[in-house]
Formats: structure tokens, sequence, C-alpha cells
């Protein structure tokens, strides 16, 4: 398993630590436009990609408008909904078949209490996820939205294969016309 592979070389846990983790992990596959939660529904898993993606999105009245999407080993759940047990105010959609590792929260509370290797990779995910998200609002309240494209093609080279355009304009808020603009300048 690619994430499994990854956390080893990340954190080293030891071969009980990983034999824990793997006792909690159960693997899924979501469909191509399959759901992993919907909004309303309380969030009680989070899930590592292994291979696939999904994208993030709130459903307004008009138009369906892209959070975020992501790819292999990333980390899906709506962390407000895990955290506050309230309902999810977003849809986490697979955009293309997607195999997912998928662990309940309450197992990996008690994974964490009893090995600390584990405390010490959610402090990691939460830490990135932070940052991520501090980055990404900074992002749309200082830069132009070509800027906002340039620099995501930049960190994901191969987004134009694995994202549909309506999700990426949707993503950067700005039209699929001004997309294909930014796309045309751009030689993408």
């Amino acid at each position: 398993m690619r994430v499994l592979y990854n956390i080893e070389k990340l954190i080293g846990p030891s071969p009980e630590e990983k034999q824990a983790l793997e006792s909690i992990v159960k693997r899924r596959l979501l469909k191509k436009n399959e759901h992993f939660l919907h909004e309303g529904d309380q969030c009680e898993s989070l899930a590592f990609i292994e291979k696939g993606s999904v994208r993030y999105y709130y459903q307004l009245e008009d138009r369906q408008v892209c959070k975020d999407f992501l790819l292999e080993n990333g980390l899906i759940c709506s962390f407000g909904s895990l955290f506050s047990q309230e309902p999810s105010s977003i849809f986490i959609q697979a955009m293309e078949d997607t195999e997912i590792l998928e662990m309940q929260y309450e197992d990996v509370l008690s994974l964490c209490e009893r090995y600390p290797v584990w405390q010490q990779l959610s402090r990691i995910i939460l830490q990135e996820q932070i940052v991520r998200a501090e980055k990404r609002e900074g992002s749309f309240l200082k830069d132009l939205p070509e800027t906002r494209f340039k620099a995501l093609i930049a960190g994901h080279p191969t987004i134009f294969k694995r994202v549909p355009l309506q999700y990426i304009a949707s993503y950067l808020g700005i039209t699929r016309e001004t997309l294909s603009r930014y796309r045309k300048r751009a030689g993408k």
C-alpha cells in the first residue's frame, strides 16, 4: 500500500505500531461520482487516497463551488464536522474510481492514545492542513486569479489531465472562459 509505505518513510513506526494501524484500516472503492460525505451528514471517518482523486464542494442554489481536490496520499474528511461532531457543510465526491484506506475516527483516537507515533503523525497532518488552508485563504484575499492559476499549475503540473475544467475554474474562482484564456497563454 503506497500510503502506508509513505507513512513508514515519514515517521518509521515499529512493526507493532504498523500492525495496530493496519488493523483499523478498511480498504474501500469509491466509484466515479460516488460521495464519501454528503452535506448534512456527520463525518465519522477519515481516509487516505491510495489511488484516484476527490473533490470537496459546496452546493449553492444555482451552482456548485469547488473548495478543494485531493489526489493520491491525500487525507479525506471534513475536519470541521469530524472535530465538532456536527453535520458537514460540504460534499466530498470521487472524480474517478478511487481506492481509499478508511478509518473510523473513534479507532484513530484509540490508536493515538496507545501509540505516540500515531499522535506524531496526527500532528504532522493537522499542521499541514492548517498551513494549506491558510495559504489558500491568503491567495484568495491577496492574489489575482491568474496568479492563483500559475501557482496551481506550478504545484500540480498534471492537474488538467486529472481534474475536469469546470472544477478547476470553480476552485480558482473564475469562469471556464477565463480559465481557457489562461491555459492558452500558458500553453497548457
